[in-house]
């Protein structure tokens, strides 16, 4: 039977605890000195050890413990050992071949020589690493050491990086966090060699500000073009609020200006975005909601973009936008406003902007014991700018609707008498002030909704026919930048339905919809989606939509993907009529997962229509604490720059490593690159 000695010992600010159990089979007491043997249990309320021998000596609180040493503290922190001592007066602990480790923890600590206190963990003829403690892939061994337990960083001097027993890299100092918390320092660097801008170097640097905000710096160097700096704060002010400030500038060297036909030599910007779900909530009620949205850039030019690591754009016009509703279970109220810079303009002067806006909707109610329903949407608007006309506008659309079905809910009908009133007032004119323009219009709609379980297969169906006929016109609004709701008269039908196994997966879904100009007497437009799965790793996709205006399709989309075990293949073909440009692109990309570890993948596109094509081939090496990629790729792209739109040629190497948690490298050599008009 097992003999308990308790010892009370009062240890304020104690990491251990102030009362200590001690459980073993023989327990022996000479003077001062209390010697335990054979299945030695110590217990308090913060840990749990395990050992084969104990002494505790009285006088001066020292807890000996010999043989296989475990101790658990909480539910995470684990150390094994085969000598520790542990003073229960001043809470400091040392260790001979300790094993460290804790689950908040990215890595474990294998140390000859060690000592524990509140705040350090102190080793020294040491090793470190993330992989498993068996044969790692990669370890670092270090003279002395020492983890800070507060912040969780991790200090070594004189370390060596191994490689599978081989020594790769030597360091004076080297220290890196080992828990995922947000820590200030050094972040990974970006490295490229171009042809056309040298070396590219960025080092992001990233400093905590506080538990609800930081800030990251990026200093960069392009060797042939220049020099530029980035930065971006993020930050929560409130527990519904959040947001992202960034800026930065970047100078071009006078050879690289003129050499390209750039605009400027300087290019510089600044982004916002923020975001708030509690403005005035909580001063009107919990059934209201609201929301806070901006987005927001300023920049001189489409370069600024270009030369940040994080924001590329390939479009000529930058909008921003800030928007705010409120609503309840009855209304709704927006408050909007969009301002663009086109950056293929030299002045923006005559680009027109819309701010403020204003909106008003009157969520579907009804009256006549719900057989009509109706809603209100009501909008202000003002066009602005500083060469050309401008206006205006306020809007209203209150449609009436009635609803009924017959044959037992088989057959729906519904009518809807729509009333339409604008009016706009111009400013910067001479040749007109004021237009309006009222409308009305009718709807007229049956749909029904089936589903029929079959032996091998259930079916949904939906099915819907719908009327429309405009109605009385009177006024008019000759400016085509006041938008306006103006269908010509039409007939639509629309059908959806889903097919299921006996299993319950989906395997087809069809969607169709087509729209009829009865006045015309030809087809407006038809879109088809149909989607089917073969099995769980085979499916088929297609997107068609054809405009009977244009007499053209204006989107084909085909896909298939195939998913199973270690392959994952995709081939699609993509075609878009877009303001009358054509594109026309195929494309396929696979991936074999050779085992656990080895991954290859690939990748080709071409566009049908010009010889710019992309491929790219490479494989990955994945470990628990480490990976790396490498992968040749080619590239044409088209590319906007102030000094006009060409297209990008680039083909390189990239390699990429990273040993988790300590970070990686990723380099990209370009071995040809070159740009051309387009």
């Amino acid at each position: 039977m097992l003999r308990k000695i308790l010892l009370s010992l009062a240890c304020i600010g104690s990491l251990y605890a102030s009362k200590v159990d001690i459980y073993a089979l023989d327990v022996v007491k000479k003077n001062d000195i209390i010697e335990a043997k054979n299945n030695v249990v110590v217990v308090s309320d913060f840990y749990l050890i395990t050992a084969s021998e104990a002494k505790f000596n009285e006088t001066t609180k020292d807890l000996e413990l010999f043989g296989d040493v475990n101790i658990l503290r909480g539910q995470k922190e684990r150390t094994n050992s085969t000598y520790t001592k542990i003073n229960l007066k001043d809470n400091t602990t040392a260790f001979k071949n300790l094993f460290f480790s804790n689950n908040d923890l990215e890595v474990w600590l294998q140390c000859h020589q060690a000592k524990i206190d509140d705040k350090f963990v102190m080793g020294k003829k040491s090793v470190v690493s993330s992989c498993n403690v068996e044969n790692p892939d990669w370890e670092i061994r270090f003279d002395e050491g020492k983890l800070n337990k507060e912040s969780n960083f991790l200090h070594l001097y004189n370390a060596r990086l191994y490689v599978k027993n081989v020594p790769v890299m030597y360091l004076p100092y080297f220290g890196f966090s080992v828990d995922t918390k947000r820590k200030s320092g050094l972040l990974i660097p970006q490295v490229v060699l171009k042809q056309s801008e040298g070396l590219y170097y960025n080092q992001p640097i990233y400093y905590v500000i506080d538990d609800n905000a930081d800030i990251q710096f990026e200093p960069q160097i392009r060797t042939k073009r220049g020099y530029g700096l980035y930065s971006t704060l993020r930050f929560i002010d409130t527990p519904y609020s959040q947001g992202e400030i960034s800026g930065g500038i970047f100078g071009e060297k006078s050879s690289y200006k003129r050499e390209e036909n750039l605009k400027n030599k300087e290019h510089y910007g600044l982004e916002v975005k923020y975001s708030n779900e509690s403005l005035f909530k909580s001063l009107l009620g919990e059934e209201f909601q609201e929301g806070l949205w901006v987005d927001a850039t300023y920049l001189n030019d489409v370069d600024y973009m270009n030369l940040s690591s994080s924001a590329k754009t390939e479009a000529s016009l930058v909008t921003s936008k800030i928007n705010y509703f409120l609503s309840d279970d009855d209304n709704y109220y927006g408050a909007y406003a969009k301002y663009y810079i086109d950056t293929s303009k030299i002045s923006n002067k005559d680009t027109l902007q819309e701010y403020p806006s204003f909106q008003y909707h009157r969520y579907l109610n009804g009256f006549f014991d719900n057989y009509i329903q109706y809603s209100l949407d009501a909008s202000f608007h003002r066009y602005y700018r500083h060469t050309g006309i401008y206006a205006k506008t306020l809007d209203f659309d209150l449609p009436l609707i009635y609803h009924t079905s017959f044959f037992d809910d088989f057959l729906n009908f519904a009518f809807t008498e729509r009333i339409y009133a604008n009016f706009v007032d111009y400013s910067n004119t001479d040749v007109k002030n004021q237009e309006h323009l009222f409308r009305n219009s009718h709807n007229f709609s049956l749909y029904t909704d089936l589903s029929k379980p079959y032996e091998n297969f259930y079916h949904t169906l939906y099915l819907g026919v719908n009327y429309f006929l405009p109605g009385a016109k009177s006024g008019e609004i000759t400016e085509d930048f006041v938008e306006l709701k103006n269908d010509p008269e039409q007939l639509n039908f629309l059908m959806y339905q889903y097919f299921y196994n006996t299993l319950g997966k989906k395997k087809l879904y069809h969607n169709l919809k087509v729209k009829y100009f009865t006045k015309e007497g030809s087809f407006g437009a038809f879109d088809n989606v149909v989607e089917y799965f073969y099995n769980d790793y085979i499916s088929l996709r297609n997107e068609a939509e054809y405009s009977g205006v244009d007499n053209r399709f204006d989107k084909v989309f085909s896909e298939a993907l195939f998913d199973y075990g270690e392959w994952k293949i995709s081939l699609n073909h993509a075609y878009r009529m877009y303001e009358n440009e054509k594109y026309n692109f195929i494309g396929t990309k696979a991936q074999y997962d050779i085992n656990t570890n080895y991954q290859i993948f690939g990748g080709l596109w071409f566009d049908l229509n010009k010889d710019p094509e992309k491929w790219e081939i490479g494989y990955t090496y994945q470990r628990k604490c480490w990976n790396y990629s490498l992968m040749y790729r080619k590239d044409i792209s088209p590319k906007l720059t102030s000094g006009g739109i060409s297209a990008k040629d680039q083909s390189g190497v990239y390699f990429m490593f990273n040993f988790y948690p300590l970070g990686g490298v990723s380099y990209d050599f370009s071995l040809e690159e070159n740009e051309r008009s387009i």
